[in-house]
């Protein structure tokens, strides 16, 4: 009888170790980073790894370094619109890096420091026109 006492507390203790230290599904930051982009206003979000291959002790490794939502975005009446891409920072492919994400690319061209922290979609359309893109 005391054996399978012992079992069950070892299962029971396995269980709780796999909760705590959150050995999660690597779509979890995916799933957390569309949750805040849908609250934020983005409609239709798909989100997409971006990864790195590094040579670590003779082995290539890929890591997750950020997730990117890319977003077609037009700001006026003509037909012409832009190619955005948000990126919220990850730690490895189940965590996020910090609460926000951030603008880091329009048709394919590096950006920085526009509108701080988790813009919406009218302050991305707001700094496309103040940044004269034709969107």
């Amino acid at each position: 009888m005391g054996s399978r006492r012992n079992v069950a507390t070892a299962a029971a203790v396995a269980i709780a170790l796999v909760a705590i230290t959150g050995c999660g599904d690597d779509g979890d930051a995916e799933r957390e980073y569309v949750d805040k982009l849908s609250r934020a206003g983005y409609e239709s979000v798909t989100v997409s790894p971006e990864t790195k291959t590094s040579l670590r002790k003779n082995r290539k490794r890929r890591n997750t370094v950020a997730y990117d939502f890319t977003w077609q975005v037009n700001t006026d009446s003509d037909p012409a619109t832009c190619e955005v891409t948000l990126e919220h920072p990850a730690y490895n492919s189940t965590a996020l890096r910090g609460d926000h994400w951030h603008v880091d690319e329009v048709d394919d061209e590096d950006v920085e420091g526009w509108g701080g922290n988790s813009p919406g979609p009218d302050t991305v359309r707001k700094l496309l026109r103040e940044h004269s893109y034709d969107c």
